[in-house]
């Protein structure tokens, strides 16, 4: 099961990077999960999910592969972070 989320934006790069540190980490406090940067890409890791959150001028993608555990909750997964992504991306 993947999850994909974009959201267009129109937020200078160093705030989305910003931004897409602070989703991170409340996805890390949340799920456990684990974060690195590679170039504009924020590498997630987790047992049940691996993905990235590419940021980029004028977009943000979210793109998780979720294990068979983590794909039972997926809606919901996916529900949350929507939600979380629009409400960072209107308080900007």
């Amino acid at each position: 099961m993947t999850i994909l989320i974009e959201r267009n934006h129109d937020m200078p790069m160093a705030d989305i990077t910003a931004l897409s540190e602070q989703i991170a980490g409340e996805l890390a406090q949340e799920y456990g999960l684990n974060w690195t940067w590679q170039g504009n890409r924020l590498m997630i890791r987790h047992a049940s999910a691996r993905g990235f959150l590419l940021s980029e001028e004028g977009k943000v993608t979210i793109e998780l592969k979720l294990g068979f555990a983590a794909s039972l909750f997926s809606s919901s997964i996916e529900s949350h972070i929507s939600e979380r992504l629009d409400k960072l991306l209107l308080a900007s």
